[in-house]
């Protein structure tokens, strides 16, 4: 199964549109229908922007040889140390996490766009 393939089966097993899948990683429909044709290949950045979005193993994504389903299951042990630490702060601290992220998730979108 190679990216396309798997990119198109973690959208439909979340039960999304191409559009709506696009709005979780920031990018275009356009830009989700031309990498599951397989028209063009994903940048380093959209590869780890999806793995970190919706919690499938990065070296599943991009290994073309794995066939099996095993990435979709995984969920990022750095992601859940994150979650585990955050859940320590303070709410003025989440606050400040949670604005940070956003300036990161615009500085990203605009990348992903010049590149596009």
């Amino acid at each position: 199964m190679n990216f396309a393939e798997k990119l198109k089966l973690i959208r439909t097993t979340k039960g999304l549109t191409q559009s709506d899948f696009a709005k979780t990683i920031g990018v275009s429909r356009a830009n989700i229908t031309n990498l599951e044709l397989d028209n063009v290949k994903p940048t380093q950045m959209f590869i780890n922007c999806v793995s970190l979005t919706h919690n499938v193993d990065k070296d599943w994504l991009i290994n073309d040889d794995d066939n099996s389903l095993d990435g979709l299951k995984s969920y990022n042990d750095l992601t859940k140390l994150i979650a585990e630490k955050y859940e320590q702060l303070d709410d003025e601290y989440k606050v400040f996490i949670e604005k940070q992220i956003q300036e990161l998730l615009i500085i990203q979108e605009k990348h992903i766009q010049q590149e596009s």
